[in-house]
Formats: C-alpha cells, structure tokens, sequence
C-alpha cells in the first residue's frame, strides 16, 4: 500500500512484512519510494538502515497515530512512468558548476520531502492552505524545527543546527505524533564536507581521477594474479566502479550491476561478495557462461557507498568441448557449468564447500581459481581504495561527487543526442554471416530516432533466433553503454563516460529475436552478433551524420581454441583471440591488426611457443585487406601456427560471406579466411566457425582476419600518403594505381605526378556518384560466387523453429534474409 501524490506518483510505501531487510530497501528506491512506513514491532536490519541512510531514504517505525494514516492503492502507472523508468529524486543537492543542474523531475512532482533546505524553509513559513483542522504535534524539543507536515498529523522534523539532508544521513529520522512526545535524532556521522556547500571543481577532478586510477589498478592487480593468457595476456575482463545504486561512474563495458540488482531477491550485507556467470539471471549483464562477474558492495562506516566488480573470460567452465565454447550448442546447458547468483563470501567467509563444486566441474580448475581470486583481489582493493577516499573526504562528498559526474554525462550526451541524432527515424541493417551449421546469414536491423532529448533504438526487424549458439543476448543497459561510447569518442573523447545518461536512451528488442533469444538458447557464439551491434547502430547514427560516420571494421572477436597433450603428455588448453583491421574513420586511418575492444592487447608469441605445443611461423598484416578511401581502412593479421603436438582446434569467427562496408566513396574491406595447409602442401579451407577440427603434427594453420572498411573517396587520399603504405608493404603498386589513381615508379619509392594527375581526372569522370555506403556485391551475387571465391559453400537460408510461431518474428521456414 502507497501514498500518492496529487499527480499519482508514489512517494511512500508503507511495509507490512516482520523484517525489513536491505534487499526491500533497495526495491523500494529502484520503485521511487522514498518514505518508508513500518508498523510498530517490524524488524529493521542494520543493513537495511545503513542502505536507507545512504540514499536518503527515510524509514519510520509508525504506532497507531491518533489519525490513522491515509493510505490509498497504489495506481496503475502509465507505459511511459513504470516504476523503472520514473524519475528519480536525487536526495544531495548538487551544487557542482556556476551553472545550476537541471531538474529533471516533473515541475508538479508531489513529493516535498526532499525540498533543498532554502525550499524547505521557505515551504515551512508559507501559510497553510485552508482544510480541515489537523491534531497539532507536540513542540519539537531542543529547538528541533518541523519542516513537512503530513496530512495525518505526523511531520518530519529536523534537530536545531541541522538541515533536512544531514537528518536523513542521520540514524533515524523521527516521524512526531500528534499528541505524543518527539524524540529527538541521534547526530549524523559528521561529513568531511557540508552537504548544502558547493562542491568545488579541484574536489571533483581529484575524486574522478582517483576512481580512473582505480579502475586501472583493479586491471593491473589482476594480470598479475591470474593464469589463463586470455586475461593474463590479452586482458579479456571488464572492471566497474558504481554507486550505491548500482550506476557505472568508471568502467569499460557498461554498467552489469543493475541487471543484478533486478534479479536478485537475498540479501546485501557488509562482507559479501557475489559470483554469477549465467546470463538469463542478469538480464544479460553477461553474456555467455564463460564471463565469471564478481560483484562486491562497499560499505563505509556503515553504510553502503558503492560497488566494485569485475568480469573475466574464463578458458574452460566445462560443457561439450574444450573452452566451453560449442559452436553447435543447441541450448546453454552445453556449454558448461551454470552459476545462479550467490555469495561466494558471506560477511567475509569464503564458501568453500560450493566454490570446490563449482570448481569441479571445469577441466582446468588451477587456472579458475587463480583467475577467480584475481578477480576477487582487484574488487576488493577497488573497495579499499574507495574507502580511503571518503575517509579523505567524506562519504557524503564522495557520493556528491559521483552524482556530479553522472549529471555532467548526462547534460553532455543529452547534447549530442539533439546535435547528432535526427527526429525522422534511420534504419540500417547488416548480416552475421552464417551460424556454424550451415545457416546464413542472420540479419540485424536497428532503427534510431529523437523524440524530444530521448534516443530511441528500436531492433524491430532483427531475425528471430537461432537454434545454433550465435545468439546474443542484448543486455539493455550495455547498448546504452555502446551507444554512449560511440557518441563520445566520436564527438567528445575527454569525457569520462559513465551511466549517468542511460534515462536519455530507450531500447526496444522484440522477444525471441537474435538479440532476446528466449531461455535456454544457447550464447557461446554471440561475438558475431554482438560486434555486429556495433555496425548497424554505427551505420544509422551515421546516416543522421555523415561526417561523423565509420565505416564497418573489425567488429567481432575472433576466437582460435586449441586442445591436447604436448610432448610431455600433458594436457593443455589454448584460448586466443584474433585481431584485424579498425575501419577507416573521420579522423583518419584505421589502426592494422587492433582489436574490437581498444584495451585488449595480443598474446606474445613467445608466449604462445613457451607454454603450447606451437610454433609462430607467421605474424604479419595482410596486405590490400584494408579497404581504400582518403581514409585507408586497416589490415587484417596473418598468423600462421605450426602444431608440433596433435590435438582439435575450434573455430569462431565472421564476414567470410559478406563484407566490411566503407563509406563516404570509401571501399569495403577484404574477408577473413581459414586454411589448414597438410605437410605435403596441400591446402585446406576451413568454415569461419567449428569445432572438432583434428590437427597432426607439422600441420599449419592460416588464421586470416578481415580488414577494415575504407572512409571517403580514395582520390582525395594525400599522394605521399599511399606512397608510404607501398614502402611499408600495407597497400600493393597495383592498388595504388587502381584504387587510389596514384602512379609510381622505381619499385614505389617514386610518385608520377603528372600521370596521377591524368589518371585521377580520368577515373572521376568515368565512375558513377560516390555511394554513402559500399557493401560490395549484391548479397545474391556473393551466394551465387561463394564456393569459387571461398572453397565454401554457400549457406542454406535460416530455418526458424517453434519456439517463434505465433510471434511477431516468425517467417516461413526457409525464407532468406533480406
């Protein structure tokens, strides 16, 4: 049961329940509750208050009043006001710049009770409107001043010498009765800095480059701990300080605490630390069981401050292959061991007994746990460091702080979402080649429009799931982390992104899509949609701005994994991920043989030859892969492996059908291939995703990544330019002159101006208009080539199975994507 204000948005709920516990603290703020009544004999937790207090949240243990209180159902909210989506009343002014914070809250919000103290007092001196006569509270004591009478005669009141903030960080927060005598609140915690001053910009900057700092430490305290080269070496893992909330001030893949926090229904106190890595219990938070989240609450003096977790790769969680990882999965329970959300420390204690069963499960249980508690160390000297800033400045600055840099991420994207994005809606759409099984391709298609400072990002269109394992599951607030990324770095790189702008973002994923798949599908091959994601909403972004537009570049993780016993037969497991190129951009070329992820760096392969049974015969840029444009999109990698031991390898990986696309005139990219080359020379080509696949002694694997998309029109390309890509060996003589018009001579160390000129003027006047986007041949044309250009045939169009009949996404059976 609620109260509600005259608008009918709720501002208290009363509890009825014989323990209040920190979990119902948490639903009451995710709700928008910010009064809590309970009745006179409920149990209060010391969690829960320390929670209550750190939001400003107030809880009141309510006798029978003289008057009843008035409580009235609870109304049914509007689609566009659901409890998740209404505002939130921020409890801390914020004072931060000489130019005030926007509200954001309705102007006709109800809810007097978190007035800043000038509003209150001014609310305080205002006469009363005429109603009926109300019983009169007894005198505050001690010169205690009442600041919010509520209709039933109770009022909230604040001890002589504090404000109404510093109250509600105070223990209690009395509720007077009519009639009844007021006790007076116990003093707060004094805070470092006064919550009604300013917060100045040196406090601000200090704080946030200390958490930057923080954020890089929990990196480094876990490559040095962990065992598995994947984060060892590659730095596959995700770090994230949040607020109290659950919101990502730092981090680098988005915001995985609110998923969490949605989801589970136990209790938070002071010395847990969770572990999870199943993806439908965290709405996808993570993506695939392989991703083990640490999730650790910190709390200071009491009270809950924030959060530090982190994610990693794990090599192996078990399942049907090495790695854990079977392209051909048909749900997730082939893929390993599946890990519901539970306390992996309870109040400090480790649980052994379940951690060991866990353990069990997985065929390199050294490397998990070593990697696991790596993980653990980087969370909990994330948790130390925090501590030692609000020990320095204060708890109650330390989350002003946090609050501030959410709202400047907030003004800042609200800005580039009305400079960048349009109100007439863009589509665009794109293809996860095929599925592993012989399926093919998959399509995504995003639509991206403005309505007022709100981006809306509907996936309507998007094909229905797969019965093989490419699925990704969309996890709501990562898009927006995506979406946010793209819109800073473009635009604005100095901003530290957070979560602070995700209430300007609305995402719309229809169920039983490739993007939602419903449970259990299987995941363990969601690299290829999830990088694709990156494309399409790039793609229509850019159509809103052009000159803001990349083109489509190494947008996946490719995965090589290799198992079996070496020379000393021993077992050994090897998970590696690929680089290729970065797309051409408006700033300038695309990176050669990067990564997706910008942090992710390559597994030395001195490494590789110390520890595997493997020798790195090749490690070299492809040459021509990149796409031309003024722009040169980057080089895909060539890296060749000479198995000494025998053993299977799987494969993930994409764009052996379609291509990078360029923009702007620029030139698509080149496609990735795979070749296992036998020792009597003969060639094999091998599909971009499989398992299984034997390797001998002697045998040689190409691994061949795909490059980047070109951006603008080759012509403008500077002519020195491409002459120092022939010197480097990343762009052929031919190409020059057929792509980018540039003629030279003594071995390419030469330009010939004059016949460039020619040559140039010559290709403008016989080519057509410059395409926005340049995808390549018709998809009908690559199907038709595909067994001559790849070795591969081509795939089968999809088969969409039961679990989508009836719905919105069913097709008939066999229609091909388009």
């Amino acid at each position: 049961m609620a109260t509600n204000g005259s608008d009918g948005t709720v501002t208290a709920v009363q509890y009825q329940g014989e323990v209040l516990d920190t979990n119902a603290v948490i639903r009451a703020a995710a709700a928008g509750y910010r009064l809590i009544y309970v009745r006179e004999g409920t149990t209060v937790t010391q969690p829960a208050q320390t929670y209550a207090r750190s939001r400003g949240i107030v809880i009141q243990q309510v006798a029978a009043p003289s008057q009843p209180v008035q409580m009235a159902p609870q109304p049914t909210a509007p689609a566009s006001m659901t409890p998740a989506s209404r505002p939130s009343v921020r409890p801390r002014p914020l004072p931060i710049r000489p130019e005030p914070i926007p509200e954001r809250k309705p102007a006709n919000y109800p809810s007097t009770l978190f007035r800043t103290p000038a509003e209150a007092a001014a609310a305080a001196q205002a006469a009363p409107p005429a109603a009926e006569p109300q019983p009169t509270p007894t005198p505050p004591p001690n010169g205690g001043r009442v600041v919010e009478q509520e209709p039933n005669g109770w009022a909230t009141v604040v001890p002589q010498g504090q404000n109404l903030v510093e109250a509600m960080l105070a223990p209690t927060v009395p509720l007077a009765q009519p009639s009844m005598p007021v006790t007076e609140s116990p003093a707060p915690v004094p805070p470092a800095t006064r919550v009604d001053e300013p917060l100045d910009p040196v406090t601000i900057d200090l704080i946030e480059n200390a958490l930057r700092n923080i954020r890089h430490e929990m990196d480094a305290v876990l490559f040095r701990t962990a065992m598995s080269p994947g984060i060892r070496e590659q730095h596959d893992e995700f770090p994230l300080i949040a607020n109290p909330d659950g919101k990502m001030v730092v981090g680098q893949f988005g915001s995985f605490i609110a998923g969490f926090l949605r989801e589970y229904k136990g209790t938070i106190e002071e010395g847990d630390i969770f572990l999870l890595n199943d993806p439908y219990s965290c709405a996808g938070a993570i993506s695939h069981l392989n991703d083990w989240l640490v999730l650790l609450p910190i709390f200071y003096e009491g009270q809950l401050v924030g959060w530090a977790s982190m994610f990693g790769h794990l090599t192996d969680v078990g399942g049907a292959v090495p790695s854990s990882m079977p392209i051909d999965a048909r749900t997730i329970h082939s893929e390993g061991v599946i890990i519901k959300p539970f306390k992996l420390y309870k109040r400090g204690e480790l649980d052994e007994e379940r951690l060991q069963l866990i353990l069990d499960q997985v065929r390199l249980p050294e490397w998990n746990r070593s990697d696991l508690m790596g993980i653990v160390a980087a969370c909990r000297m994330a948790e130390r460091r925090v501590r030692e800033l609000c020990a320095r400045f204060g708890a109650s600055t330390y989350l002003r702080v946090l609050d501030a840099l959410l709202e400047r991420n907030y003004r800042a994207v609200r800005e580039l979402i009305r400079r960048t994005i349009p109100e007439t809606p863009q589509s665009f759409e794109d293809y996860v080649c095929d599925d592993g099984q012989g399926y093919g391709p998959y399509k995504l298609k995003c639509t991206v429009w403005r309505e007022g400072d709100k981006a809306i990002f509907d996936w309507t269109g998007t094909d229905p799931q797969s019965p093989a394992a490419i699925n990704f599951y969309l996890n709501v607030e990562m898009l927006k982390m995506f979406v946010g990324v793209y819109l800073i770095m473009v635009h604005d790189p100095q901003i530290l992104f957070n979560d602070g702008y995700y209430d300007l973002i609305e995402v719309r994923i229809p169920e039983g899509s490739l993007l939602k798949p419903r449970y259990p599908a299987a995941l363990s091959g969601r690299t290829h949609a999830l990088g694709r994601v990156f494309d399409v909403f790039g793609g229509a972004l850019g159509k809103g701005a052009p000159e803001f537009m990349t083109a489509a570049g190494f947008s996946t993780s490719p995965h090589l994994m290799y198992s079996g016993y070496d020379q000393k037969g021993e077992w050994v497991q090897l998970y590696q991920i690929g680089f290729g190129g970065v797309p051409g951009r408006p700033i300038g070329d695309g990176l050669d043989g990067h990564s997706l992820w910008p942090e992710f760096t390559n597994v030395p392969n001195e490494y590789l030859e110390t520890y595997f049974p493997v020798v790195i015969e090749k490690y070299e840029l492809v040459q021509d892969s990149g796409g031309a444009g003024k722009h040169r999109g980057g080089n895909g990698i060539d890296q060749v492996y000479r198995w000494l031991a025998g053993g299977e390898i799987s494969i993930h990986d994409d764009r052996w059908l379609t291509y990078p696309w360029g923009v702007l005139g620029g030139k698509p990219g080149a496609r990735s291939r795979k070749i296992l080359v036998k020792p009597d020379g003969r060639q094999i080509p091998l599909p971009a995703k499989a398992d299984h696949i034997v390797v001998e002694p002697g045998d040689e694997l190409h691994y061949i990544t795909w490059g980047g998309g070109g951006w603008g029109d080759p012509l403008e390309r500077d002519p020195e330019a491409v002459r120092l890509d022939v010197i480097r060996g990343l762009v052929s003589e031919q190409k020059a002159q057929e792509e980018y018009g540039v003629v030279l001579y003594d071995g390419g160390w030469k330009i010939d101006y004059d016949a460039t000129e020619m040559l140039r003027a010559e290709m403008r006047a016989t080519r057509g208009p410059l395409p926005t986007f340049d995808f390549g041949p018709p998809l009908e044309e690559i199907l038709a080539r595909c067994k001559e250009e790849t070795g591969l045939e081509p795939p089968s169009p999809p088969v969409f199975h039961a679990h989508v009949a009836g719905s919105e996404l069913a097709r008939p059976v066999g229609s091909r994507n388009r």
